[in-house]
C-alpha cells in the first residue's frame, strides 16, 4: 500500500493477507483480504477471489479386445478396472469400480462385452467397453 506521499507525510508499506475458502476435485473460491489501519485510524481493505477450476477427469486403464475359447468363457469373470485421473491430494481422482458382464455364447462360439462406468463427484462420468470373442468349441 501507499499514499504517493514523501518524507513525514508518506504512509506504504506491505501487509499479509489472510486466506479464507475452500475447495475440493470439483473446484471451488479461494479468497484472499488485505487490511491496513495508519496512524490516524484510516481503513483500507483490498480483496482478491480465485477461482479453482475442478481437477482433470479420470481415466480407465486400457483395454483390449481379447479372444477366449469356449472353455475358458465358462469360467471368465468381469474383474474391476481402475481409474485415475494423476492428480495428488485433495485433487486425486482414483479407484477401481467393478465390471458388467453381458452378451452370450454356445458351442458355436458367441461375444462377451464387459462395461465399466464410473461417474465421480463433480458428476462426469467415463465408460470403457471390451468385447471378448468366443471361439467355437
Amino acid at each position: 500500500y501507499t499514499n504517493g506521499g514523501t518524507g513525514v507525510c508518506e504512509i506504504s508499506g506491505s501487509v499479509p493477507g489472510e486466506l479464507s475458502g475452500s475447495y475440493d476435485e470439483c473446484g471451488g473460491t479461494l479468497e484472499i483480504d488485505w487490511t491496513y489501519t495508519d496512524d490516524c485510524e484510516r481503513t483500507i481493505t483490498a480483496k482478491k477471489t480465485i477461482t479453482v477450476l475442478p481437477a482433470p477427469a479420470a481415466e480407465f486403464e486400457e483395454v483390449e479386445n481379447m479372444e477366449i475359447t469356449c472353455e475358458e468363457a465358462n469360467a471368465f469373470e468381469a474383474g474391476s478396472l481402475s481409474y485415475t485421473n494423476g492428480g495428488t491430494g485433495v485433487c486425486e481422482i482414483s479407484g477401481s469400480v467393478p465390471g458388467e458382464l453381458s452378451g452370450s455364447y454356445d458351442e458355436c462360439g458367441g461375444t462377451l462385452e464387459v462395461d465399466w462406468t464410473y461417474t465421480d463427484d463433480c458428476q462426469r462420468t467415463i465408460t470403457a467397453k471390451k468385447t471378448i470373442t468366443v471361439l467355437p468349441a
